[in-house]
């Protein structure tokens, strides 16, 4: 029987240098990892048994172990022989080059108590509307072009590289530094704060980038 977990759920992370290629939210116990169909994160490489993997939510947190895999379960680079207890930052190896990161849910857990109202962005206009009030003066292009990012999957973390491109489409990733995007967020996170100042919209996923928090 799969139960729903008390907490706020943690995130597993498959990211690639710069890019992120996918993220599951780790909201069942227990969580199949595997290349067959069926499994709740999907890897469709070979070197990945069919199930592979298991992480089941315990009291005090996420515990990973071998579901009998063919090649094994390596985290940090020490392969798992035995339930492992999993902390913020732990990578998750399991074929050569494929890691997956844990992101505890203290890293991404939104403000508690607290259901956030809607925030809707008129794309035509370029308006973003808070608990149906307009956000006046308008964003400036570089905060809208943010904005409208996180909004495309609101929960999904977006990396610094693909916040460049559609924030800075001319300049190179290598370009940007991070100053200018930790003051972009404050920025943006000052204007929303205009209209809800109780709730956290753009949430920092430490090590990975951001996400759009609309609360639930």
């Amino acid at each position: 029987m799969t139960n729903e977990p008390a907490r706020e759920p943690a995130l597993l992370v498959w990211q690639e240098e710069d890019l992120i290629r996918d993220q599951w939210i780790l909201d069942r116990t227990p969580m199949m990892i595997g290349r067959a169909p069926d499994c709740d994160v999907r890897l469709d490489v070979r070197w990945v048994s069919r199930i592979h993997a298991r992480i089941r939510l315990e009291e005090g947190g996420y515990v990973l172990e071998d579901a009998g895999s063919k090649n094994g379960v390596f985290v940090n680079g020490r392969r798992v022989t035995a339930p492992r207890r999993l902390e913020d930052g732990d990578r998750i190896q399991m074929a050569p080059g494929l890691e997956l990161i844990f992101v505890d849910s203290e890293a991404t857990a939104p403000l508690p108590g607290r259901v956030a109202p809607a925030l809707d962005l008129d794309r035509v206009e370029r308006r973003v509307m808070m608990q149906g009030q307009e956000l006046v003066p308008p964003l400036s292009t570089a905060q809208y072009n943010f904005l409208s990012l996180l909004a495309e999957e609101p929960g999904r973390v977006y990396s610094r590289r693909e916040i460049v491109a559609a924030v800075w489409p001319d300049a190179a990733p290598e370009g940007v530094s991070d100053d200018a995007i930790d003051a972009l967020v404050r920025r943006l996170r000052h204007r929303l704060a205009e209209v809800d100042p109780n709730h956290e919209y753009v949430v920092t996923v430490r090590g990975y980038g951001f996400r759009l928090d609309l609360g639930g």
